[in-house]
């Protein structure tokens, strides 16, 4: 494999899962934290904060997840044969495009699980109501990491 080549795939899967665990890291620990709090404030209310804050971190690892998925395939990729520019370039915006496609949405679901969190420890008789919303803004949130995997694998396995 070509040396440009294979730097330029080593640097696309670590920005690729580099970007893409910040935004899921940051993301679980604002629900962690606020989890922390509400259990605190309301330690009878810890099984239902517990349960708010394992969803909303589960949802918020799905950009890092993908992230690691086309890192993975990054570095699985071996050409036979000299690649062209576009290749290469396709290779590297496939990385960032994951990483930084993973960094946003990882935040803000993680942002909408925190709220989540500190609402159920605020008001555990509302916790269904807490719940479905929490949802249904991390899913709206995390919509754009399925676009950016999409574009992702198109630059990985449609440009020639």
């Amino acid at each position: 494999m070509e040396v440009v080549t294979e730097l330029v795939i080593y640097l696309s899967a670590g920005i690729a899962m580099g970007f893409g665990a910040i935004g899921s890291g940051i993301g679980e620990g604002l629900a962690g934290g606020k989890a922390v709090e509400a259990a605190a404030r309301q330690p009878g209310v810890q099984g239902k904060v517990m349960k708010t804050m394992l969803i909303g971190q589960a949802i918020s690892e799905s950009g890092g997840i993908y992230a690691l998925v086309v890192a993975v395939l990054l570095l699985f990729t071996a050409p036979h044969e000299a690649l062209s520019v576009g290749k290469i370039a396709a290779l590297l915006g496939s990385g960032i495009c994951m990483g930084f496609g993973a960094l946003g949405p990882g935040l803000g679901i993680g942002y909408a699980a925190s709220k989540g969190v500190e609402g159920v420890g605020r008001s555990p008789h509302n916790e269904p109501v807490i719940f479905r919303t929490m949802l249904i803004g991390q899913a709206v949130s995390g919509s754009t990491s399925i676009y950016a995997l999409v574009v992702s694998l198109l630059l990985l396995f449609v440009i020639k």
